[in-house]
């Protein structure tokens, strides 16, 4: 499927003969991605995967999110459907296996901005997949030419240039189960000018998308938070009908009881299910996942235009612009009341207040219970029956909005990119130079199903809500009133102002050949603004848990690089590399980097290539890892319980403030405290590889590489898996609040206390703060071959060949032993230890085919011991993913083109998994796609 090219100076991929039998020829010499020096690309050293457009077209890909998680070497990236309920809904890459913030995205070889929302790097969305002829990716280390971020490598996306003529097309996908999913795009692009004839060209393009939405209701895998085929229960105890905590007229108290327990918490329209596994005899729990989105619904056009006027035979003024909209709402589960400030128990002057509260069949009564006939329990007995009692004062429960549906986000976001540059050849000098400007800006509005504290509490208060079933006609119009939909929530902005400058040349020439050099600088300014609004910012959004303040600052970069390609000796070249850069923060702080580089290309025959490659890279934090200022706003990924107060997910006894009565804090999603650190240092890394490409045989090629990569003082946010799984170690990482004090006194519930066990304070936060930590680190193999022939009586017939094998992958936290989470999913999700790309290729005439198997490995699911059954092992496999996709095209005349295809032709469902990062459940979303079988076709006409 993809053509990997090999910058080493190996051969050229699928040429009709081998490039290396071209060195006698002159060729042209261009810009190669990872390299400040123009040449030939094949005399560079580093590896290359490169799509062309037509190989973008096989993959039936319909935006550059999908493209990217086709790469063997993109290990999980962020996906949209990831971030339902997160900050906007950005997609990411993520070569190898590191993290998306080591990957540096590049627009026709330059930066763009990061992504406005949260602390995400490019917006894979806001790339045109329509209007891209190619993308480059470098699999390997390039801080010493980019600077900062280019530490697993760098993927470059290269737009359509210099066209003539006009052509659009129109491509439908569809699903072939119901639920949604559905794809339809249209792209229009249009050029005119000839550079060589009338010395200008002018190119525009026009691209649009609409994604339907696919529900999780809608796919059997991942319809329900309830399985016992993996021996978890991951509902949640927070329901739109309430575990109750009350006392009844003979003076029993309860805790957490259900009033639909009895019944096996039948109730469809409220998403209840039964709680924990094996379930719950007193309490139910709301089944979220019935709820959420695993696609949610998207929007997205795109604008750009390039014109390019030719000074001379040399020199060339371009002018280049783009602007994206994207619009996606998202849904998922409805609002828990989560603030125990807030949480007001339902009075007995409530007009829905119940006449009597059933015990289910199998619940336990404790020593002392009061019978109904008076005598007293000497021993807990189990009910044999359900019994009725009748509740007295005030009942408290921690309840969850279903009436108002699910939440929903609505995210429109905006990317505009300005170019204005020369380049060409001045007194024997290769020059580049622009100046961009790159701006994401984006706006995020409560959609149905978002409520306001301050307009609910009264309501339920004032007992006018119904929290024991359906609401009538007049309590649904009161919980209507509270809904926050359509106001906005957040806006937010990243800038990025650039100039740069760079040239190169042959300086002199050397016995072996010449020695080129290049050298150049560049100037950056970046600005995040993040501005929350007033409910946001006051923390009024019922489920919200906290303030979100207000995060605004920039910085400036310089930098300058030089790089030099020394012929040593013939067939054997060095190239050095080396780049310096400067940060000054407008907050007062600054840093500096020196990122230096070597490789070497060796070809002992005509038929071998040996490369190799030792670099220090490193990433500077952003702007929002300095900045943001402590906020509670999260919650756990995962269900988990406090353990100081519900060991084990066991609550214990507490009479002075018994566990579940201000909130819920047995297997419940917990809330978290994040905060930045402007004093935050860069990470450094230091990574090496090694490898070699030959041709066995005509017409073929390949080649395997080892790389290595040590990363110290990353930069995470530290994880809940390691906190909550190892508490006793962490004490200083939960913070507890005394209900018995006002919330801003010293031990209240916005001041709450740091490392405190005391039983009686329930949890206000677990802290998970922005840190420099020791290491990460991590080793693998990419291999790669192509064959391409002509046969007779056949056609053209080809084979490609990717795979990425990680040998090593794992952290290290300070003072901590290494964690290997290689073939495992741990803190930061799965980290597989194979994937691979096969596609087979065949042409004659006006006819085309190709068939493509996309492989990932089995890896060790995710488990949390407290979470899983005892009768289940704890270790199991997330089966291998594999998918098969076909494509047929037919060209009838040179102007039109059709194609039609299938995409995961045997139907594969994502393999189950335990996972707990994501609100999707039962399956893994970052290496598996939901859809299922999905045809499409494209009709793609060009008119002059």
């Amino acid at each position: 499927m993809f053509k990997t090219t090999t910058i080493t100076g190996a051969i050229l991929a699928l040429a009709a003969t081998s490039a290396l039998a071209q060195e006698a020829q002159k060729l042209e010499r261009i810009e190669v991605t990872g390299s400040s020096i123009k040449r030939v690309s094949a005399e560079t050293s580093l590896p290359m995967t490169t799509f062309t457009k037509e190989e973008i077209a096989r993959t039936g890909a319909t935006t550059v999110q999908d493209l990217v998680q086709l790469l063997p070497s993109s290990f999980g990236g962020g996906v949209v459907a990831n971030n339902v309920g997160a900050t906007g809904g950005a997609s990411t890459a993520n070569l190898r296996a590191l993290g998306p913030k080591y990957t540096l995205v590049l627009l026709n070889g330059r930066r763009m901005s990061n992504f406005a929302f949260g602390n995400n790097p490019v917006d894979l969305n806001s790339i045109p997949l329509g209007a891209v002829e190619r993308v480059e990716i470098v699999r390997d280390g390039a801080s010493s030419t980019y600077g900062a971020d280019a530490v697993a490598g760098v993927i470059n996306f290269i737009l359509k240039k210099d066209y003539k003529g006009a052509e659009v097309s129109w491509a439908e996908y569809k699903a072939d189960k119901p639920g949604g999913g559905n794809v339809s795009n249209v792209n229009v692009v249009a050029g005119f000018g000839d550079l060589a004839a009338d010395r200008y060209n002018i190119m525009l393009t026009a691209s649009k998308e609409s994604v339907t939405p696919l529900k999780a209701k809608d796919r059997s895998f991942a319809n329900t938070a309830v399985r016992p085929d993996l021996g978890i229960n991951k509902s949640s105890p927070r329901n739109g009908i309430p575990n109750l905590n009350f006392t009844d007229t003979l003076g029993n108290a309860y805790t957490n009881v259900n009033p639909l327990r009895y019944n096996g918490c039948n109730a469809p329209e409220f998403g209840l299910s039964t709680f924990g596994f094996p379930a719950d005899p007193k309490q139910c729990g709301t089944d979220y996942v019935k709820f959420i989105d695993l696609i949610p619904e998207q929007w997205r056009a795109n604008f750009s235009a390039r014109g390019v006027v030719q000074l001379d035979n040399d020199n060339q003024l371009i002018v280049e612009g783009m602007h994206n909209r994207d619009r996606q709402q998202s849904y998922y589960s409805p609002a828990p009341y989560t603030d125990p400030t807030k949480v007001a128990p339902y009075p007995v002057t409530g007009r829905f207040y119940p006449k009597t509260i059933t015990l289910p069949k199998g619940m336990t009564l404790p020593v002392g219970y009061t019978m109904p006939n008076g005598t007293k329990l000497t021993a807990a007995t189990v009910l044999a029956a359900d019994m009725a009692v009748t509740p007295t004062g005030p009942i408290r429960g921690n309840w969850r909005t279903v009436a108002g549906g699910g939440r929903s986000d609505i995210t429109e976001t905006q990317t505009d990119r300005l170019l204005m540059g020369a380049k060409g050849t001045l007194a024997g000098w290769d020059y580049d130079t622009a100046v961009t400007f790159s701006r994401n800006k984006g706006e995020i509005y409560f959609g149905p199903g978002k409520f306001s504290y301050e307009k609910l509490q009264p309501l339920l208060k004032s007992g006018d809500i119904n929290i024991f079933g359906p609401q009538d006609a007049a309590s649904q119009k009161l919980l209507d009133s509270a809904l926050l939909t359509g106001e906005r929530q957040q806006a937010a902005e990243s800038k990025s102002t650039e100039f740069d400058f760079k040239v190169s040349r042959e300086v002199m020439e050397m016995a072996a050949g010449p020695l080129a050099v290049a050298v150049g600088f560049n100037y950056r300014q970046e600005k995040l603004n993040q501005v929350s609004d007033p409910v946001l910012e006051s923390g009024d959004e019922v489920g919200g848990g906290g303030a979100v303040p207000t995060v605004s600052s920039g910085r400036k970069v310089y930098g300058v690089f030089g790089e030099v390609n020394i012929p040593v000796i013939k067939d054997l070249e060095v190239n050095l590399a080396a780049r310096y850069d400067n940060y000054k923060n407008d907050f007062g702080t600054s840093f500096n980097n020196f990122s230096p580089k070597a490789s070497v290309r060796f070809q002992p025959t005509k038929d071998i290539v040996v490369r190799g490659s030792v670099a220090k890279g490193y990433r500077a934090p952003t702007l929002y890892e300095n900045l943001r200022p402590l906020t509670t706003s999260g919650n756990t990924a995962a269900n988990w319980s406090d353990p100081v107060r519900c060991p084990g997910g066991v609550p214990i006894t507490n009479t002075i403030n018994p566990v579940g009565d201000l909130l819920d804090e047995c297997t419940v999603q917990l809330t978290t405290g994040t905060a930045g650190d402007p004093h935050l240092k860069p990470e450094k890394s230091k990574q090496f590889s090694l490898g070699i490409v030959f041709s066995p045989i005509k017409d073929m090629t390949m080649g395997v590489d080892y790389w290595n990569v040590q990363i110290t003082d990353p930069i995470v946010q530290k994880s809940e898996i390691q906190v909550l799984s190892d508490a006793a170690k962490y004490t200083q990482q939960f913070y507890r609040f005394d209900p018995s004090k006002g919330d801003n006194d010293p031990g209240g519930f916005n001041k709450p206390i740091q490392g405190s066990t005391n039983k009686d304070f329930p949890l206000a936060y677990i802290y998970l703060p922005y840190e420099n930590t020791a290491k990460t680190y991590a080793s693998g193999l990419d291999f790669n071959a192509q064959y391409r022939t002509k046969m007779a009586g056949v056609g053209t017939v080809g084979f490609n060949f990717d795979g990425a094998l990680m040998m090593t992958h794992g952290y290290q936290y300070t003072g901590i032993a290494k964690t290997s989470d290689l073939g495992k999913f741990k803190d930061f999700g799965a980290v597989p230890r194979w994937r691979h790309a096969i596609t087979g290729t065949w042409s004659t005439g006006m006819f085309n085919a190709s068939l493509t198997n996309n492989y990932t490995h089995s890896y060790e699911d995710y488990t949390d011991p407290t979470a899983v059954s005892a009768e289940y092992p704890l270790v199991r496999k997330v089966a291998a993913y594999y998918t098969w996709d076909a494509t047929f095209g037919i060209n009838p005349t040179k102007a039109l083109s059709l194609t039609v295809g299938v995409k995961n032709l045997l139907d594969k469902d994502p393999p189950s998994s335990r996972n707990s990062l994501y609100f999707q459940t039962g399956y893994d979303p970052t290496y598996t796609n939901p859809i299922g079988r999905q045809f499409y076709g494209r009709i793609n006409y060009r008119f002059f």
